[in-house]
């Protein structure tokens, strides 16, 4: 449990135009669950994903445009993080090469960073500076392709939705919503490209989204956005090559509306899993059966507003921050570490759209 006088820094997306505050720098008060802002940055459009580096240096944020400055595209932000303060400074940009950059994420050895374009079909590769600077533009493109899925208003074409890197492996497991599929890329020595080591197809409808990556064991977790199943598997380490293990609904079973899964995490104890649903409102939870990684739902927790596209787990797994895209919330729940159960805690915060929450 965390002591009173914990306090974390984290940083919040969220949607809105270029002369608004889109990327809000917070603190949490480990004792109580509340949230305060220290810092609002303008000036990045639609920032709709965040990524720290590991050192803690750097934030990236992902502007989800169609466009950036005449060229067809988004962009992609570095943020200096002040050591001390943890506030936030501009550096630059790079454009993403694909519509609608709804992703970043990091490398496994710190050389890359990988911007997932939703519209584009595809995911792109920066090479990082030492530091964490992003200073030269993409070295590589990896594009969506195959068979596209049965949602003909949400299936029309590939929709890379995120790249997962595997801890500890030069692996990187990409999903991509239009295809039903996740794309198994190996990363090249020197960092600058990704090349393919095979395809898991799942089932027709699942509009793959996020993928929960254990860094213990060799099992994976992708959040169907479309059918709000989770879809476990079985990793190889020596190949990247997935297996299916189990499909698992992220609703309940009296649930007759309509919902779609968005984000995924497992607990920093890799105990348990959980998936937030946009139109159900809530968090799924599961417990993990460490053998087999199996899982078998625990409950549902409502996130105290309308469309959780986003949470986070504090670092030593006591809080789960939801990110409420159509009320406008940040809620706070305290974590039971035994049972994976959460407890809303008074303390909510108000910010217009979130949709990323990332600890520092």
């Amino acid at each position: 449990m965390a002591e009173a006088s914990t306090s974390y820094t984290l940083y919040i997306g969220s949607y809105g135009e270029a002369k608004d505050p889109t990327v809000h720098a917070c603190r949490l008060d480990g004792g109580t669950g509340e949230l305060s802002v220290f810092q609002k940055i303008a000036g990045i459009e639609q920032a709709s994903f965040l990524a720290v580096h590991p050192a803690g240096s750097m934030l990236y944020a992902a502007s989800e445009t169609g466009e950036t400055r005449g060229q067809s595209g988004g962009s992609v932000h570095a943020l200096a993080i002040d050591p001390q303060s943890g506030e936030l400074e501009v550096l630059g940009d790079q454009l993403t090469h694909g519509e609608h950059p709804c992703h970043v994420s990091l490398s496994f050895d710190r050389q890359s960073l990988y911007v997932s374009n939703y519209s584009g079909g595809n995911a792109a590769v920066f090479p990082l500076e030492a530091d964490g600077q992003l200073s030269e533009p993409a070295s590589a493109l990896v594009s969506g392709e195959g068979e596209l899925g049965p949602a003909a208003d949400r299936q029309e074409k590939p929709h890379i939705h995120s790249a997962g890197p595997v801890p500890g492996t030069p692996f990187v497991y990409i999903c991509d919503l239009g295809t039903d599929s996740v794309y198994m890329y190996r990363q090249s020595a020197d960092g600058r490209s990704l090349l393919k080591a095979g395809t898991a197809r799942l089932e027709p409808g699942t509009g793959p989204r996020h993928a929960a990556i254990s860094a213990v064991r060799p099992y994976v977790y992708v959040a169907g956005e479309l059918d709000s199943y989770v879809n476990v598997l079985r990793m190889d380490k020596e190949t990247g090559i997935l297996e299916s293990v189990q499909r698992i609904s992220g609703l309940p079973k009296e649930f007759a509306g309509t919902s779609w899964a968005a984000d995924i995490h497992l607990s920093p104890d890799g105990r348990f899993l959980y998936m937030s649903n946009r139109g159900h409102d809530s968090i799924a939870v599961f417990a993990v059966n460490t053998d087999d990684g199996t899982l078998t739902a625990v409950e549902h927790c409502p996130t105290g507003g309308r469309t959780p596209r986003n949470f986070a787990i504090s670092p030593d797994g006591s809080w789960l921050l939801a990110a409420n895209q159509e009320s406008g919330t940040i809620h706070s729940f305290r974590r039971n570490a035994d049972s994976g159960k959460l407890d809303p805690a008074p303390a909510s915060l108000r910010i217009p759209a979130p949709v990323c929450i990332c600890f520092a």
